[in-house]
């Protein structure tokens, strides 16, 4: 049964209880006891509807309920958090086994299941704490001036809204109409239309006296397509709206027309040259420069990762130095619910740590001012949460991104960038630049023991040659460096565009949106993405030849 209102509001009662009774009775001799218990527990729906060629494949609905038990001894000043907390999500400890809860609503099992979690969680700090004492004797601590924890102040806010019903029957026709398409295009070897709505309900209470609800709807819509060209070369390509409302996605023919056009990209593809490597100036339309922000950038503003030995720390020296052209700014809301029109997923009212999400400035006309911060304070002592500490599951939570907004105080327009780029192209007196329209992803590495680098992963480019003409491209993605990435921004356009997306570090997969203008760069390297070769199918498609009879026959028609 689906919490409601009064319902979740007795679990907070009796979350509050259990934190109070818990925080007092743990102790164990001769050990440190608690001085910091949370509780922060998520109720998921999550429905899920797949099918292909005009069937239904898939159809779930599912609930469920987990608490992420936040247990610290010692004291403020020191407790057993190491490394930022990056490494707090080890699903191999005792604990992961008494995360999960009842889905019923009797508060006495809740009760058991979170003092199960909660005996288990002490053991596991007190073991962490006096591991970490123990380090002290043979190494140093670069943070040891810095507190581990910082104190707030309670905050209570117990709103509880009704997720609107969603019409599961007009979702399944949806499915299997859009689906339908496919079966025209026998060039299509593979291929499916999704539709995935998660409803999230966060329960958090801590022995500071805060008690909170906060809720989250995700919709997703996705067509994936799978082509094999003769040679073997198999080509992939996904329709993807990611919406905090079922009112944000497409009516069913603009959708239908989204995954035509797909499919004729994609046999354009197919036709395509292929290159194997790049370096020069490159033209990233917003979407795929909201990448390369979110994974040059974002990730190395992430304060939990300057309290960690092992990350590369890019920026942490660089704390009111230029690292952008004075002309761009950059800051993340999470109290933002729309930018431009767009519905942004990365919208909340209080993080994982019970602390209300704030606006903050990162970069100032080109100068670094702030990272993103949980409660461990990152530079300064005085360093105090600003609302960005997020996980997913049984995870450690950590400063992640929410709402990145990269702006820009004198963009050119798209036909100015346009002619700066040719420009470029033949100053450098290269034969001919690269214009990313697309791209579906990225991934970057921060630590010390792994390459200070990032990639791109590229699905629509054009080659734009010095004379003007222009063709598509494709098998390369993006990579780099992050200083030298930013340091080769030539112009960005005036226009800013929000994608909505999912992103994966050490505290799990957390929905982020990112807005930016296009991205002039001097210079960028492209490098061959998989070049596998698949080996043809034996059979023919069950449907193939009366794709093609029809192909013909309409063609006639004309």
């Amino acid at each position: 049964m689906r919490l409601d209102a009064r319902t979740a509001r007795a679990f907070v009662r009796a979350m509050t209880a259990e934190c109070e009774r818990n925080a007092q009775h743990l102790r164990i001799s001769g050990y440190p006891r608690p001085y910091f218990l949370s509780y922060l527990l998520r109720e998921t729906r999550t429905v899920d509807v797949w099918g292909r060629l005009g069937n239904l494949n898939h159809v779930s609905d599912q609930l469920s309920r987990h608490v992420y038990c936040d247990c610290r001894v010692g004291s403020y000043r020191f407790d057993q958090v190491q490394e930022g907390g990056l490494d707090d999500h080890d699903s191999d400890v005792e604990s992961y086994d008494h995360i999960e809860m009842p889905v019923g609503n009797d508060l006495d099992a809740l009760k058991y299941h979170l003092w199960k979690l909660t005996d288990v969680r002490y053991r596991e700090a007190v073991t962490s704490y006096l591991r970490r004492r123990s380090q002290n004797i043979n190494y140093v601590d670069p943070n040891a001036a810095l507190p581990s924890f910082r104190k707030e102040a309670p905050r209570r806010d117990l709103a509880f809204r009704e997720f609107a019903p969603v019409d599961i029957d007009k979702v399944k026709r949806f499915i299997t109409t859009s689906s339908q398409v496919i079966k025209r295009y026998p060039e299509i070897k593979n291929s499916w239309v999704e539709f995935r709505l998660r409803d999230t309900t966060r329960l958090f209470v801590n022995s500071e006296g805060t008690e909170l609800i906060d809720q989250a709807r995700i919709c997703e819509l996705s067509c994936d397509l799978w082509l094999l060209t003769p040679q073997g070369e198999g080509i992939a390509t996904r329709v993807m709206h990611c919406t905090p409302d079922v009112d944000g996605l497409p009516a069913l023919d603009f959708f239908i027309t989204q995954v035509r056009e797909r499919v004729r990209l994609l046999k354009a593809l197919g036709d395509a040259p292929t290159i194997k490597s790049y370096a020069g100036p490159v033209l990233l339309a917003p979407g795929p420069a909201g990448i390369l922000f979110h994974e040059v950038l974002g990730h190395r503003l992430e304060g939990s990762r300057l309290l960690s030995t092992r990350e590369g720390q890019t920026f942490k020296r660089h704390l009111g130095r230029q690292i952008l052209p004075s002309s761009l700014s950059v800051y993340d809301d999470p109290t933002l619910k729309t930018y431009g029109g767009t519905p942004l997923v990365g919208h909340y009212k209080y993080d994982d740590e019970g602390t209300a999400a704030h606006r903050v400035t990162l970069v100032k006309n080109g100068k670094l001012v702030d990272f993103l911060r949980s409660r461990a304070p990152t530079l300064r002592s005085s360093d105090r949460s600003n609302g960005h500490a997020r996980s997913e599951h049984h995870e450690r939570p950590i400063s992640r991104m929410a709402n990145l907004i990269v702006e820009v105080a004198d963009g050119l327009t798209h036909e100015a960038l346009k002619a700066k780029f040719i420009d470029e192209i033949r100053r450098q007196k290269s034969r001919y630049g690269i214009l990313v329209l697309d791209a579906e992803g990225g991934e970057t590495a921060t630590d010390t023991y792994d390459f200070q680098a990032f990639m791109g992963q590229i699905s629509v480019a054009i080659q734009v040659w010095a004379d003007g003409r222009t063709n598509l491209v494709r098998g390369v993605d993006f990579v780099g460096t992050p200083l030298s990435a930013l340091r080769n921004i030539l112009a960005v356009g005036e226009r800013l565009v929000s994608d909505n997306a999912f992103c994966g570090a050490e505290s799990g997969v957390v929905p982020v949106s990112t807005t930016s203008p296009a991205v002039l760069m001097k210079n960028l390297e492209l490098q061959a993405s998989d070049q596998r070769k698949f080996a043809q199918y034996v059979l023919p498609m069950p449907y193939e030849k009366a794709a093609i009879n029809r192909r013909r026959r309409r063609k006639k028609r004309r």
